[in-house]
């Protein structure tokens, strides 16, 4: 990361991506964009001395805020407690010592935006004493400064509290809530979108941007500045599994720790709907050591693999046996019986499953979907923006 000076002369930076304003989101965001490769610049007006950690997001942390914590811990040297306090000065210098190691990351701090124009394909941003051309904007403030300074015609997205099974949009969901009303509590792809196709907000409502859903903004920027393109032309399962490999919660189960070894299974396959969470007193729950039935993923099942519906036919149980569920997996993927010695081989060792590989046994919804996920990749199946499956 380069620290930028203007000096007396009017100067033209190039980048992928800008972030405007030195948020808490517009960290996340503007750090994630240059993890995943992109030329970005950060933009504020102030010195970015201070950064609040809300409490509550610390107790639901996972993806940049998780490192940031992690990095508390290491530099105290004792566990970071639930309730710790961490001083806005105290977190702002380590975002700084943190940002100045980071690749493809240039921070301008005391540079508020004289003006803000379209240029080309992508934008013009006139600081006092430079200017900056990006291919993408992410709006990070909480007054919306993008629309204002463009003038666009955005709104506060109608997704900001996230959408039930009901609406098939669930599947393309970035970031896990921790508010929570209605579940899965998954806030969709197309909330963080701008009307104009190169710009991106740090969340659907900008009175309630977070270190999560600025990450989340800073994949999609990224990944449109990265294939040059804009944000109507978005793979929206590469953006999601960008955010899970840098550890971002895009779905949450109250019963799974995230330190647990079949979290990516279980994120992936819940987010196709072939497995679906439980709410039970208010919580979302994966319930992963219960039971399977054939009736509960025979739909989901078929609308990704269509020639599943003959094996649905022949085979009807309250409790799946492990046997069916490896016989529903090579019906599906036309795989043979050598399929069940690689399951045995792998089951501890690679699969990381626990007890024992046995055939005649109800499997678990835990087994289910870590086998769903390693043998038929139903999340590599492309969803549209609406979340309806792409053939």
């Amino acid at each position: 990361m380069f620290l930028l000076f203007t000096s007396g002369y009017a100067q033209t930076y190039k980048s992928g991506v800008v972030v405007m304003t030195a948020s808490p989101a517009g960290l996340a965001a503007a750090i994630q964009s240059a993890h995943s490769g992109v030329k970005t610049i950060l933009l504020d007006d102030g010195p970015i001395n201070t950064v609040n950690i809300p409490q509550e997001e610390r107790d639901h942390a996972s993806g940049v805020l998780q490192d940031f914590l992690n990095t508390v811990e290491k530099l105290q040297k004792y566990p970071l407690k639930g309730t710790q306090p961490i001083s806005a000065g105290y977190a702002g210098s380590i975002f700084k010592s943190w940002t100045d190691t980071i690749k493809n990351l240039t921070i301008l701090r005391n540079s508020p935006v004289i003006s803000l124009k379209k240029s080309g394909k992508g934008w013009e941003i006139i600081l006092a004493k430079s200017v900056i051309k990006t291919d993408l904007l992410v709006d990070a403030s909480s007054d919306r400064r993008v629309v204002r300074l463009a003038a666009l015609k955005d709104t506060p997205s109608k997704l900001a509290d996230s959408v039930s099974y009901a609406n098939q949009v669930y599947r393309t969901g970035i970031v896990a809530l921790s508010q929570r009303q209605v579940f899965p509590s998954t806030l969709p792809l197309k909330s963080f979108l701008s009307s104009s196709k190169n710009v991106v907000f740090a969340g659907p409502d900008p009175g309630k941007l977070t270190f999560a859903s600025g990450q989340a903004a800073g994949s999609i920027a990224s990944y449109a500045a990265f294939f040059d393109t804009n944000t109507e032309h978005l793979n929206i399962r590469l953006i999601q599994n960008e955010l899970l490999t840098y550890r971002l919660r895009l779905i949450s189960f109250d019963d799974v720790a995230a330190s647990d070894s079949s979290s990516l299974a279980f994120q992936q396959l819940a987010l196709t709907g072939i497995i679906k969470g439980k709410v039970k007193n208010g919580k979302f729950l994966l319930v992963p050591d219960s039971t399977v039935s054939s009736e509960e993923i025979r739909l989901p099942v078929k609308q990704y693999y269509s020639r599943s519906q003959i094996w649905f036919l022949d085979n009807k149980a309250d409790k799946l046996s492990l046997d069916q569920v490896l016989s529903l997996i090579k019906f599906s993927a036309q795989r043979g019986a050598e399929l069940n010695k690689e399951v045995e081989k792998g089951w501890k060792a690679s699969l990381k499953l626990p007890g024992k590989f046995d055939l005649e046994r109800p499997v678990t919804r835990r087994e289910f979907c870590v086998l769903f996920n390693a043998y038929l990749k139903p999340f590599d199946v492309t969803v549209n923006p609406e979340g309806i499956i792409k053939r």
